[in-house]
């Protein structure tokens, strides 16, 4: 930071630009082949749950908004699929909302009778075939809504778990902790159940697996039996009644079958176990378990039996594991459908990256993830659709768990848990990091890092707890002391975001919220945020995951809301009537989709000049490219009306040297800040209180050429102009 008398760039052009606008569509995909495109009828996209008459095998492809249909049990790994259900061909995969369409199927339940039914999560439907299955994109004949069949009290959604023996209809109401029964096949479009399940114990039920007599049991990845630990509730036959309690309940989250021999056999999220008989009660632990080394489930356990072959979900795999007869002791599957080897992922020759945090330095594009733990660096930053990074850096081994990233200066900074990671220099030959430090920077205890921002002063931590530590340059030793710990109004935290002028911070759950506030602010101890968005009925936040500032603008990723929110104007925020909505068609719509129109659970952004990229958390993962366009450049007195104005500029382009004058009261100090393309703060001069009409110069032939903006700030105004820089 500088005081007058002290250099200072900045023009009183202003760029005329066709900025972005709600609805957008992306124009560039990484993390994926590209929009609409599966790839083929056996790339699969985290298959989460398999069907069986006995000899049909039916794959809900869930990425892929599709269900895969085989009329005979595959008996090798590259068997094709005849019908596709939810799109026309196997190689589309947009989302739909018609009968013949599918936006995240999760589960489906084939009857001996040829009833078919879809837990159709993201439409918040139960779909129903009731004809045979002839042709691709075949529309359901009965949909029922399950917000439409919600009670006054309490509302149904995202429906995971569906079971049908062609005469009566079971579903879980993920949303709504509930379990829906129709004693016989609905008729007609939202019908409603005879009767429903709730219970204290239940937390997120999902998956329901049944014979229809004489057992039934509900996976629950949130159960409130074990705090934190997924569990299972058993019944020992139909449950026929209103909110009937269930007998027992195992630990792990499972879904499964019973053999004609009286095994059951339950797939997990890690194990899959079998018994030798159906589990009677909270004792009873299986005969053994199957644990091999390739099987990675997490959210999609299933297992079916079709044509005397066992059939295993492998939902992080990207295949189904089949074992030729049942296994008697634990061995690896007879080969995997989806895939030639039983070991390969074949997300891996999509260059999928699983919770991608983005970010540049205006020549690279790089993306860090706390699930896979490594690093991915584009030597460019304007990479093709789906290229791979031409830098890969596991993290595996190191003890560094990436939950967000800061690249600054040519300067990488990772934070997560209880460590931070820190090159010195870009690591564009896959170099270590330079230096880690572990559990505390001084006083600042390390509980679970969750962000962090660099920017050419200062250097921030947050912490899940609230706490927010800011230290004059980027630390070296674990003894530095933060100059700055202050703690955000609600908390967990999540991602921080710096650009010199503004550091953004977001509370991720609970009372969800984005804080931006001034790093002026901050050097003077001044902690209170300068803006704070809130839910509210016109401006759904719900679980924020960050927001960034660039050229005086802002975005918010509304992970939840399936949204990204932008404010040109950093002063217009909150306000709903003023954000463009990416992701969505307006800012009341929230509901998720894997389109190039649509966002599901957005997390991390990154401006790069005028794109913004965009990655996607958990059940997408996606990395997409929003593009805004700057269509010229004209003279103005840039805000003439706010009290800050700049009277002149000279000369504009400028190459060496350029000299502008700024008009205020004189009434407090100003803050002036020379910002690029991607926001970021190159320079910046404070004036003091009692001088008005100063002349600022910024030397500049150092910087790259293109578009730079000046943002002036005062106590209560607020200029933002915009220059031409040569460059050489």
């Amino acid at each position: 930071m500088r005081l007058l008398p002290a250099l200072l760039l900045l023009p009183t052009l202003l760029c005329a630009q066709e900025w972005f606008h709600t609805g957008q569509r992306a124009d560039r995909m990484l993390s994926g082949r590209g929009f609409n495109d599966a790839g083929g009828a056996l790339l699969f996209h985290h298959p989460s749950g398999l069907a069986s008459d006995g000899s049909r095998l039916l794959l809900c492809d869930r990425f892929n908004n599709r269900i895969l249909v085989w009329n005979a049990a595959p008996s090798r790994w590259d068997a094709q699929p005849d019908l596709v259900l939810g799109q026309g061909t196997f190689l589309s995969n947009n989302p739909g909302t018609g009968k013949d369409g599918l936006n995240w199927p999760g589960n489906a339940s084939l009857s001996q009778n040829g009833v078919l039914a879809v837990a159709d999560t993201e439409n918040d439907r139960i779909l129903l075939w009731t004809r045979p299955l002839a042709e691709n994109a075949q529309a359901a004949d009965i949909a029922i809504s399950l917000p439409a069949i919600s009670p006054p009290q309490r509302r149904y959604a995202w429906p995971w778990g569906v079971w049908t023996d062609g005469r009566r209809l079971a579903a879980v109401a993920t949303q709504g902790s509930a379990l829906l029964f129709w004693n016989t096949l609905p008729l007609r479009d939202d019908q409603p159940p005879d009767y429903t399940i709730t219970l204290p114990e239940f937390g997120t039920p999902r998956n329901i697996s049944s014979d229809g007599t004489t057992y039934f049991f509900v996976g629950d990845h949130n159960a409130k039996v074990a705090r934190g630990v997924p569990s299972t509730f058993f019944w020992n036959d139909w449950p026929a009644r209103q909110d009937q309690p269930f007998d027992f309940s195992l630990p792990g989250w499972m879904k499964g079958t019973v053999l004609p021999n009286g095994v059951c056999v339950a797939a997990g999220m890690f194990t899959v176990s079998v018994w030798n008989a159906i589990p009677r009660d909270s004792t009873a632990q299986p005969s053994f378990v199957l644990a091999n080394p390739f099987y990675s489930n997490g959210d999609g356990p299933d297992v079916v039996m079709a044509d005397g072959r066992m059939y295993v979900c492998n939902y992080n795999g990207n295949n189904v594991q089949v074992y030729n007869t049942v296994p008697a002791s634990n061995r690896d599957p007879d080969f995997v459908l989806g895939s030639p080897a039983i070991d390969h992922n074949t997300l891996a020759d999509l260059h999928y990256i699983q919770n991608p945090v983005v970010a540049s330095d205006g020549r690279v594009l790089l993306a860090s993830s706390d699930f896979d733990r490594t690093v991915w660096i584009w030597k460019t930053a304007d990479p093709t659709m789906g290229q791979a990074a031409d830098v890969r850096i596991s993290l595996q081994g190191r003890d560094i768990f990436p939950w967000d990233n800061a690249l600054h200066g040519g300067r990488l900074v990772l934070a997560g848990k209880n460590r931070v990671a820190v090159w010195d220099a870009l690591p564009l030959n896959g170099e270590a990091p330079s230096y880690t430090i572990s559990n505390h920077l001084g006083s600042f205890e390390f509980r679970e890092l969750k962000g962090v921002a660099l920017d050419s002063m200062y250097f921030y931590l947050a912490d899940a707890d609230g706490r927010i530590g800011m230290w004059h340059g980027l630390p070296r030793s674990a003894d530095a002391e933060p100059f700055l710990v202050f703690r955000a109004p609600a908390s967990p935290l999540n991602h921080l975001h710096s650009d010199g002028t503004w550091l953004c911070a977001a509370a991720h759950t609970g009372a969800t919220a984005v804080y931006v506030h001034r790093v002026a602010d901050l050097e003077a101890q001044r902690t209170t945020p300068y803006k704070t968005i809130t839910r509210t009925a016109q401006l759904p936040l719900n679980l924020a995951s960050g927001a960034i500032t660039f050229g005086g603008s802002l975005a918010v990723a509304n992970t939840s809301g399936n949204a990204v929110y932008l404010w040109k104007n950093i002063d217009d925020v909150p306000d709903p009537s003023r954000a463009v909505v990416l992701g969505q068609s307006s800012v009341s719509e929230t509901k998720p989709g894997i389109g190039d129109n649509r966002l599901f659970m957005p997390a991390s952004l990154c401006m790069l000049g005028n794109d913004l990229w965009v990655g996607e958390l958990k059940f997408s993962s996606r990395i997409l490219r929003f593009r805004s366009g700057i269509t010229g450049v004209r003279d103005t007195d840039a805000d003439a009306a706010t009290g800050l104005r700049f009277k002149t500029v000279a000369p504009n382009p400028a190459r060496d040297l350029l000299t502008a004058r700024i008009s205020h009261d004189g009434h407090g100090s100003v803050d002036v800040s020379l910002v690029d393309a991607l926001g970021r703060v190159v320079d910046r001069v404070v004036l003091p209180s009692g001088v008005s009409d100063p002349f600022i110069r910024f030397a500049v032939r150092h910087l790259p050429a293109g578009v730079y903006h000046l943002q002036a700030f005062s106590a209560s105004s607020r200029a933002v102009s915009a220059v031409v820089i040569g460059g050489r």
